[in-house]
């Protein structure tokens, strides 16, 4: 029997209980509610069965409920929920809404690659962007505005689609030659749910080596601070994330904090506080709430991202009272983490930072990550197959770089080609991301040549501590068919041009 159809005026329980095919489903701290009971109660009469989860379970069960059945508020909002739906299917990271004025066009990153997927008039466009901004979004701004910058996150699950915790929108207005336009992102933040567990199962599950998660494990037992940096999508928030729910697993007796402008995913047994900015800069927003977190007697603490030189200073005086720290900070290689850190020390005029970082219980760790496209284990070609069998000998880029990884004395006897794609993989040829991290743990060696920068003794000395380069990690993976050498020089931004250095021949 569906008890649903017996029950229209199911009350709502602060949303801690969902009546699913005869089953209700109820969070335990509605134990004990006597509204809650007398209405269970008449379910349970009409043949419904009552399953109690824990608090954490239950927004586990949320996360993965599809809502397709909840009609939308109108039918411009039903074609914003169905697109959030497509671009879930279709296994997309981001999707780009561009408005050129009269024309636009939809497109959605897969597998780090952004692709085309729809043109759309510049009106239709335009309309289906306002609806997701003023029907949809969490936003800081009360109203639509396509003139200005604006930042939103789409939070409510009847919009949402199955194991999407969240949307982050962000707009920036544009200028054609047909008028003022706009572009509008979202960025789809899926939970990882294989990755669970210890911390080496996590980790594991995410698709770090042996030896990479060995190094993470060594850096989340210590002290001081611990910086990950790469670019957008690159995975920095998910391995924040799953560092802290795994050691606040491991250790229940301590308290584990993120600070997070707003916090994208909610974290088991974290308190996860938000960054209040109504009244001041973001910079100092940030330092507030690092400054109030430590009053708040943490074990742990997170920070979300350090973009400013106020948060800066405030996380590295959190690592001075030898709290571990672990934040996200913008930079482009492990090494040049620390001259980024120091260059915003100093322009918040920090005292002496160059004999703070000098400590390895202060700054503790430097890690920088990318995910890289791996190729289809279904549709992927030997070289030499792909070469015999489809036009890629007229392929100027891909001669180029088969060339460079000749003149490397790479052997090619491994390497694969990216195929036409299929079922398995989408259509995409690729079928899984790679993970490529640098993971440097600190030592006063080489944080005094770091000090000095001594960039060539530095890394030298971190090889030692275990560095391996992106672009040698890169390289591997094209060796064993893992990799197609075009989407390796395309996601780490090396040009074709001839003679010109690339990121796979580089030696740190």
């Amino acid at each position: 029997m569906d008890a649903v159809s017996t029950v229209p005026d199911m009350p709502q329980f602060d949303g801690r209980a969902q009546l699913c095919d005869s089953v209700l489903h109820a969070s335990t701290e509605l134990r004990g509610n006597m509204h809650f009971e007398s209405w269970a109660s008449r379910l349970r009469r009409q043949g419904a069965q009552l399953v109690w989860h824990s608090p954490a379970d239950y927004d586990y069960f949320l996360l993965h409920q599809d809502n397709q059945h909840i009609p939308p508020a109108n039918p411009v909002q039903g074609q914003a929920v169905q697109l959030l739906r497509d671009a879930f299917t279709l296994g997309a990271s981001d999707i780009h809404l561009i408005c050129h004025a009269t024309h636009g066009n939809i497109a959605l990153r897969r597998m780090g690659m952004l692709e085309p997927w729809r043109d759309m008039g510049g009106n239709e466009l335009m309309t289906l962007m306002r609806a997701i901004y003023q029907s949809m979004t969490e936003a800081g701004s009360p109203s639509f505005d396509p003139l200005h910058r604006q930042e939103g996150r789409i939070v409510n699950r009847r919009f949402l689609p199955p194991t999407v915790h969240s949307a982050r929108v962000h707009t920036e207005p544009l200028q054609s030659a047909t008028g003022a336009g706009l572009l509008m992102t979202l960025r789809l933040l899926y939970d990882t749910v294989d990755a669970c567990g210890h911390l080496q199962e996590r980790l594991s599950a995410l698709g770090y080596t042996a030896a990479q998660v060995q190094g993470l494990a060594v850096l989340a037992h210590r002290p001081g601070l611990t910086l990950v940096a790469g670019p957008t999508g690159s995975g920095k928030t998910t391995l924040l994330r799953h560092v802290f729910e795994a050691l606040a697993e491991e250790m229940p007796d301590r308290a584990f904090l993120s600070i997070e402008d707003p916090p994208e995913y909610p974290m088991q047994r974290i308190s996860q506080v938000l960054v209040d900015g109504s009244h001041v800069e973001r910079g100092q927003a940030y330092a507030q709430a690092i400054a109030g977190a430590l009053r708040a007697d943490p074990d742990y603490l997170m920070v979300g991202e350090i973009r400013h030189a106020e948060a800066a200073a405030a996380a590295l005086d959190a690592a001075l009272t030898g709290h571990p720290v672990w934040t996200s900070i913008h930079a482009g290689s492990a090494l040049g983490i620390f001259a980024r850190l120091l260059s915003l020390l100093t322009a918040a005029h920090f005292a002496d930072p160059l004999a703070s970082l000098r400590d390895p219980a202060v700054l503790s760790g430097l890690i920088y990550q990318r995910l890289l496209p791996g190729l289809c284990s279904q549709c992927s070609l030997p070289l030499a197959q792909a070469l015999q069998q489809h036009d890629y000998r007229q392929n100027p880029q891909l001669l180029a770089a088969l060339g460079r990884l000749r003149k490397m004395g790479t052997a090619l006897q491994g390497v694969r080609l990216r195929g036409q794609g299929c079922d398995h993989c989408q259509h995409t040829g690729r079928d899984r991301l790679l993970v490529a991290a640098e993971i440097v743990p600190m030592d006063a060696e080489l944080l005094d040549m770091l000090a000095q920068r001594d960039i060539p003794c530095a890394t030298a000395r971190a090889r030692q501590l275990g560095f391996i380069p992106t672009g040698e990690q890169a390289l591997a993976m094209i060796t064993a068919g893992q990799l197609d050498p075009l989407d390796a020089e395309n996601c780490l931004g090396i040009t074709a041009a001839t003679g010109s250095q690339t990121v796979l021949d580089r030696q740190g």
